[in-house]
């Protein structure tokens, strides 16, 4: 992301400090003071404290005046529950001194950050790690620059409402040791949901056992007999990857879902860096998962199914009992042929395989 200096921002806030609510108490006690008595030593005190504000007023929105702020982030991918960085740079485009430099910025939980003076035609840079809790969109800012002036007594505040927005991804690991390879591995390429290839190679006589999908209907209304499309060997295969966060009956956790997303991102991953064509989409399975994983296996197509053991993520009497229909469930999804890992708490996903975890970079999936 470019970084772009802003403009100031066009709101200038002025609030006394407690040293200049001081000067504004006695300023006025001075001129009632001065209405009662009528002594002129006193309307003098009265108008020195007003003349000490004004002086103030003008010399802090003059040393100020030429304070930028920009907030930038580095070339790398932000990752919940890993600490990324943002840079955040304070300038000045005036040829004075500036007063210290307080700056509070929303990263995006509000934060605020001190720092000495910005000589003119001077840039100071800040760079701070950020934290963020969840996957998802998040808008960082707005900020405020906020200085003094030189008496200490009226606070001087930007507000800069430009925002930059981060989208932090889901931690992805790599999955040592999973079945399904491409071009970089040596095993077939045959594995989740997987598809012939789109290659398009002929016609051949339908025979016992093909797949009724690839039935060319357009010659069999031609010829009146049952003719298949047949596919390169050599051709891709597509691989679908299914995410499945519904669970009926029981809520689901929110590091359930989490570990969810993360394990079908590290399955993504693995595609990605074996050059295999996939596909994801998310929808609920319910409980035809174990007849879909035969179905498949008849139609010459394995699967591979990532289970989250959901009784790990919870504790107390919930989860008593869970552990034995937990292993059952698992038990039908081998018999009906599918090869299933399983995630369980506290390991996570990255106890999955031997995983490792994805170095943060932009051009990882």
């Amino acid at each position: 992301m470019p970084k772009v200096l802003r403009p100031p921002g066009r709101r200038v806030s002025v609030r006394p400090t407690a040293r200049g609510w001081q000067a504004i108490f006695f300023g006025s006690l001075s001129l009632v003071a001065a209405l009662l008595i009528g002594t002129t030593q006193i309307y003098q005190l009265a108008y020195a404290f007003a003349g000490l504000l004004l002086a103030a007023l003008v010399l802090g929105l003059f040393f100020s005046r030429g304070l930028r702020y920009a907030r930038r982030i580095p070339g790398e991918r932000s990752t919940v529950g890993r600490s990324s960085h943002v840079e955040l740079t304070v300038s000045n485009a005036s040829r004075t001194r500036s007063p210290n430099v307080e700056v509070l910025d929303h990263l995006p939980e509000r934060r605020p950050f001190r720092g000495p003076p910005v000589g003119g035609f001077e840039t100071r840079k800040i760079r701070e790690p950020v934290l963020f809790a969840k996957r998802g969109f998040y808008k960082l800012g707005p900020a405020e620059i906020r200085t003094t002036d030189p008496f200490g007594l009226l606070r001087f505040i930007r507000r800069f409402g430009a925002r930059t927005e981060v989208t932090v991804y889901p931690e992805v690991f790599e999955l040592a040791g999973f079945l399904l390879r491409g071009k970089k591995g040596d095993a077939g390429t045959r594995g989740s949901f997987a598809q012939r290839g789109d290659e398009f190679s002929g016609l051949r006589e339908y025979r016992r056992g093909d797949d009724r999908r690839h039935i060319d209907w357009k010659s069999v209304a031609r010829t009146g007999e049952l003719v298949v499309k047949e596919f390169a060997q050599e051709s891709p295969q597509r691989h679908t990857v299914v995410l499945d966060l519904h669970r009926p009956g029981i809520g689901v956790t929110e590091a359930e879902i989490e570990d969810a997303v993360s394990a079908a991102g590290s399955v993504l991953y693995h595609l990605v860096r074996e050059g295999l064509p996939f596909r994801l989409i998310s929808r609920s399975l319910g409980d035809g998962l174990v007849e879909s994983v035969e179905k498949l296996r008849a139609a010459g197509l394995s699967t591979v199914v990532v289970a989250l053991a959901a009784h790990t993520y919870r504790t107390g009497g919930l989860v008593s009992g869970r552990e034995g229909v937990f292993s059952g469930y698992v038990r039908r999804l081998e018999l009906a042929g599918a090869d299933v890992r399983v995630v369980r708490r506290p390991g996570g996903v990255a106890a999955l395989a031997g995983s490792r975890r994805v170095a943060n970079s932009r051009g990882a999936v």
